[in-house]
């Protein structure tokens, strides 16, 4: 299965932890939608982020083939958040090329909104930089840091 992953999934470590037969695929960007932290984290003691609607922005992230197997370790969120917390959705993104792909991603179910703190967001940075993601996704990431 192609799923689009972002956000803290792009570190390496977690995306071996959870998804350890993926393969990466592609980077790309899911448009008309921002990152909101809407899900709290008991493990992070912060928000966790998910994509929502949001016309004129986007969010980067890759797109990875994950095995059934992979996706059973995914869904699990490592107990982190409780189960039914985040769904799979259907999304379109658009690859480096131009090129468009009906695709699955995770959303929250939101239950508010929460900050991200400066530990989440240097783990979500670490997977950034392992996938080379453009300058523009950084600055993204960057503008959640609390000040």
């Amino acid at each position: 299965m192609k799923f689009f992953l972002y956000a803290d999934h792009l570190n390496p470590v977690q995306l071996k932890r959870r998804a350890p037969e993926h393969r990466f695929l592609y980077l790309a960007t899911l448009a008309d939608h921002t990152i909101k932290f809407c899900r709290w984290s008991s493990q992070w003691r912060c928000g966790l982020a998910s994509i929502v609607p949001s016309p004129g922005e986007k969010v980067w992230g890759g797109v990875f083939e994950v095995t059934d197997e992979d996706l059973k370790l995914m869904d699990e969120f490592e107990q982190d958040v409780p189960q039914g917390a985040y769904r799979h959705l259907q999304v379109t993104v658009l690859n480096e090329a131009g090129s468009k792909e009906l695709v699955t991603t995770y959303a929250a179910n939101p239950i508010g909104k929460f900050k991200a703190k400066d530990h989440y967001l240097d783990w979500v940075m670490k997977g950034l930089t392992q996938w080379k993601l453009p300058q523009e996704a950084v600055q993204q990431w960057e503008s959640y840091r609390p000040r």
